[in-house]
């Protein structure tokens, strides 16, 4: 913005003392001159230009006085919100505001709350609007931490702010950012408030920080950032729509040939489960679904509850020593082994059969509608229960944001990131990207069979996923086929239309680096129960 220097005192004022005052609207109030230095007088013209090309914003408003109530900041420029008038603000394109009180141009703060060392800006993000969730709260940022991470490159973290500015009280809190400008970076979108309640007009500090990087070479934009209010359980995690390239991206000889051509995917936004399903939830699900005559049990071996032996969904420790799961007495219970309790550790040997009863069981224990037919296996997308995830959502949830990565995380893998097998050939790991210094089975998961780990030990991925690569194998919803690839449709896949195998990711315990990859892909037969294979849940959004 150009420097405003006046060659002429204006009409009326014969001194730096004589500098009529407007209202924000442009009209003069009275003929009372500016009191005050000549710096001050260019600075009030400055803001009054800034006023009228900045806050032209939105048919949604509200005035000045009560963004300031918000903001604990107070607007001298601008003495009354006239309906008519400039001041008004679009709620859904809040302007950045400085610290001390003074309104400047929307790039020019931007800057100034990127480099300030003294007390942190705040920036107000865009709320974006869903028909079944509150329509009335502000989220601010606030710098607490920054630093260089190379020459044009610069990673901040913030504290989240929610106010609430609905008549209703907000509790269980979890905001996603769904979008941000393009010389943005976003660590982890995520963000948790606890299950505290934000009375009407109070606002909470997010449990979390937002971290995110920024090319400093290009003007941040605050208004392309767009914040959603999630309402879906505490044990999923949104994943925002979006558009990547899925298979392997490394070289012809490292993946296989199913992993390829490398193909541009667009997927709708969903929920997915946080962790693998535990064998305490899966457990519960037994329980209830054998009080119902959805299940029964033959030979320690748990049956769909109409078809015989047609449809088995998993073993317990009666038929297989290997399962987590004991039953006795018309009771499913988790097993102790070693002293070890199982309960948060995913629920393996599960059919993909009784991963997908699983789904159908939980959107009806949350009123939600059955996305499976039980006789046919079918999945009906259309419906807004819970299912599995397509391969293609889960190579993208799995990715975290990042792209053309080997891993969740990156290019490399070692039993700090992950529970799997390290293969070693001559002293060395086998794989030039497994850097791990333990070789074989993870030195803190090894001690009882089978070798899982408890859901969440290590970091999760750039969306707020555990255990991504290893620990256990995922049953996806898709149908197998090796050369799917070559004609996946571009948005939304879901699979080949037949096929006896369906696919399953992640590699799990005893799986080495090259199958925790995240373009890897294996296949099973439905009915197969295996000590190495999980799954987790999918909620269209």
């Amino acid at each position: 913005m150009e420097d405003i220097l006046p060659p002429t005192y204006p009409s009326g004022c014969q001194s730096n003392t004589d500098v009529p005052t407007k209202t924000c609207s442009g009209a003069y109030v009275h003929e009372r001159c500016w009191e005050g230095s000549y710096e001050a007088w260019r600075r009030s013209q400055f803001e009054e230009n800034v006023m009228k090309t900045s806050l032209r914003v939105g048919s949604i408003v509200i005035g000045l006085f009560a963004l300031a109530a918000l903001c604990n900041c107070a607007f001298a420029a601008c003495p009354s919100a006239d309906l008519n008038g400039d001041c008004l603000v679009n709620f859904l394109d809040f302007p950045l505001v400085a610290s001390e009180g003074s309104l400047l141009e929307l790039h020019t703060l931007a800057g100034q709350w990127l480099e300030s060392d003294e007390e942190p800006l705040t920036i107000l993000g865009r709320a974006d609007i869903q028909t079944d969730e509150p329509n009335s709260f502000a989220v601010e940022l606030v710098v607490v931490d920054k630093r260089r991470v190379d020459r044009i490159v610069f990673e901040y973290e913030c504290e989240v702010i929610l106010t609430n500015l609905s008549a209703a009280a907000f509790d269980n809190v979890q905001l996603v950012m769904v979008a941000w400008p393009d010389n943005m970076t976003i660590i982890d979108p995520h963000i948790t408030f606890g299950d505290a309640e934000i009375a009407p007009g109070e606002s909470a500090t997010a449990i979390d920080t937002c971290t995110f990087t920024v090319d400093r070479s290009i003007a941040i934009d605050p208004l392309e950032i767009v914040w959603r209010y999630v309402t879906a359980p505490q044990d999923v995690v949104f994943i925002a729509s979006g558009t990547f390239e899925m298979g392997d991206t490394f070289s012809d000889s490292e993946g296989s040939s199913d992993e390829r051509p490398v193909h541009t995917v667009t997927l709708d936004s969903f929920y997915m489960g946080r962790c693998e399903v535990t064998n305490r939830q899966y457990c519960d699900y037994l329980n209830s679904a054998l009080s119902q005559g959805l299940i029964t049990v033959t030979n320690g071996r748990v049956y769909e509850g109409w078809s015989g032996t047609s449809y088995p969904y998993c073993s317990t420790s009666t038929a297989d020593p290997d399962s987590q799961i004991a039953y006795s007495g018309a009771v499913f219970s988790v097993r102790t082994k070693n002293g070890r309790d199982m309960s948060n550790d995913p629920m393996v040997s599960v059919s993909w059969y009784g991963a997908a009863a699983y789904c159908n069981w939980r959107s009806q224990q949350e009123g939600k509608e059955e996305c499976y037919s039980l006789s046919t296996w079918d999945c009906d997308f259309s419906k807004r229960g819970y299912r599995l995830a397509t391969e293609a959502e889960w190579e993208y949830a799995a990715r975290g944001g990042l792209s053309a990565r080997r891993f969740p995380w990156g290019d490399t893998i070692s039993h700090s990131q992950a529970n799997y097998w390290s293969l070693w050939d001559g002293g060395h790991p086998k794989f030039s990207y497994d850097v791990s210094p333990t070789e074989g089975g993870h030195p803190s998961w090894d001690d009882v069979f089978p070798y899982t780990s408890p859901g969440g030990s290590f970091e999760a991925n750039g969306f707020g996923l555990y255990d991504m690569a290893g620990n256990a194998f995922e049953w996806c919803n898709d149908r197998y086929s090796t050369l799917y690839y070559r004609s996946s449709p571009a948005n939304n896949p879901t699979g080949p239309i037949t096929g006896p195998y369906r696919v399953l990711r992640s590699g799990y315990w005893a799986f080495y680096a090259y199958h925790c990859r995240v373009a890897d892909r294996w296949n099973e037969t439905p009915a197969t129960r295996h000590y190495g294979i999980g799954f987790r849940i999918v909620l269209p959004d």
